[in-house]
């Protein structure tokens, strides 16, 4: 549009820059999140882009601070250092978590422009943001990745100690013991050729020879089979790592009724009663929270009292957005010495009373980090024991 012939050279400049400014506004509105304080903070301008990404529409924002995106993400002294440094007439620069009108949030990196009068006070403030939701999202997720990652590599140097150390202490007994059998059999040979030979040798060397590979034997089932159960750990530990989890909704009262009914004949060797409330709805995986309950139910087995029938109670309620299980026996109990570390793999529970392998609460502790669950114990020795599990609710 050509100005008219009779507009001066100043009003032609005045609308020329009109027309810049007007460009600008466009282009920063097409692109960017604007929006324009006063100085007590209360919005007196917003653009189409932040009514977008906001949900809230131009007559409920005009007016309100920005307060009303507040997601509660950011502490007090976040804001109160922003408020400071535009106050003082500087520019502040940084990265902010909103919340939308329906509760959603997104992140925005901002630019916050004080305009101050010829003293120096603050007269508007242009807020000016770029939405930077995915890319958070995408950070968030790479820091997920990453304590993942470094939590394996914390679980595979466990795995090398117990190659090394657990796995090595079996085998150096194998190895002795399998000499000694060698040794043995070194002995007989010379008994035997003494017999061809027509001499009869005293039954107390064949007697002392036979108990020598009798009790070798021994040691090397027993450290097999110990190798086997470790083994048999690690493998177990493994495919929990590899397993895709199911989020779905799972009947946990028939879980604990199978896992029941297949050590029905350990639960009545033990001489065992068990009660069971009626179970709430949990969202997670049934074979996940079946190895859970498999291994706590087999620790009250095999950490049950000499001095009293086993009691084995498991309960359930819900509260709020969770579901809380309660599996609780009359057992030996935990000392205190041994609770903080109890999930880890390979720490047995007592070391000194029973002959635990200490995987079973790795699995349980793995199984439920996988469904974004958690457990506690709750012992004292010589009471028993009661293990609490967290997991998210079934909306079923």
């Amino acid at each position: 549009m050509t100005p008219p012939a009779s507009l001066s050279e100043t009003e032609k400049l005045l609308l020329k820059a009109t027309r810049e400014v007007h460009d600008f506004k466009t282009a920063l509105d097409e692109h960017a999140i604007v929006a324009i304080t006063d100085p007590r903070g209360k919005i007196t301008y917003v653009n189409e882009k932040f009514c977008a990404i906001s949900q809230y529409n131009e007559e409920e924002l005009i007016g309100q601070d920005h307060r009303i995106l507040n997601s509660s993400h950011h502490p007090k002294a976040f804001f109160q250092e922003l408020w400071q440094t535009i106050q003082s007439g500087e520019v502040w620069r940084g990265e902010i978590r909103n919340r939308r009108k329906d509760g959603s949030y997104y992140w925005v990196d901002t630019t916050i422009v004080p305009f101050v009068d010829s003293e120096g006070r603050p007269v508007q403030h242009i807020a000016i943001r770029a939405d930077i939701t995915e890319r958070k999202l995408y950070e968030e997720e790479l820091a997920k990745l990453a304590a993942e990652l470094d939590s394996k590599n914390k679980e595979l140097e466990t795995v090398i100690y117990a190659a090394s150390h657990d796995l090595r202490s079996p085998l150096v007994n194998v190895q002795g013991f399998a000499s000694v059998i060698g040794e043995e059999m070194a002995d007989l040979k010379k008994l035997v050729q003494a017999c061809a030979n027509g001499e009869t040798p005293e039954l107390s060397q064949v007697q002392a020879i036979e108990g020598e590979i009798e009790r070798a034997l021994d040691f090397i089932i027993a450290g097999t089979t110990k190798m086997d159960a470790l083994l048999g750990g690690l493998l177990v530990i493994s495919r929990l790592g590899q397993l895709e989890v199911r989020d779905v909704a799972v009947d946990v009262g028939r879980v604990v009724e199978m896992n029941l009914s297949a050590m029905r004949y350990q639960l009545e060797e033990a001489g065992a009663t068990v009660l069971v409330e009626d179970l709430p709805m949990a969202r997670g995986d049934a074979d996940l929270l079946g190895q859970v309950f498999g291994n706590l139910f087999g620790n009250a087995i095999k950490y049950s009292s000499k001095e009293r029938s086993l009691v084995l109670k498991v309960r359930g309620k819900d509260f709020g957005d969770k579901v809380r299980y309660e599996v609780s026996d009359n057992g030996i109990g935990i000392s205190k010495q041994h609770q903080d570390r109890i999930f880890n793999l390979f720490h047995r529970l007592n070391p000194t009373d029973t002959e635990g392998h200490g995987v079973g609460l790795a699995i349980v502790k793995r199984a439920l980090d996988r469904m974004n669950g958690t457990v506690e114990v709750d012992s004292e020795p010589g009471r028993g024991t009661t293990f609490s599990i967290v997991l998210p609710k079934s909306a079923v």
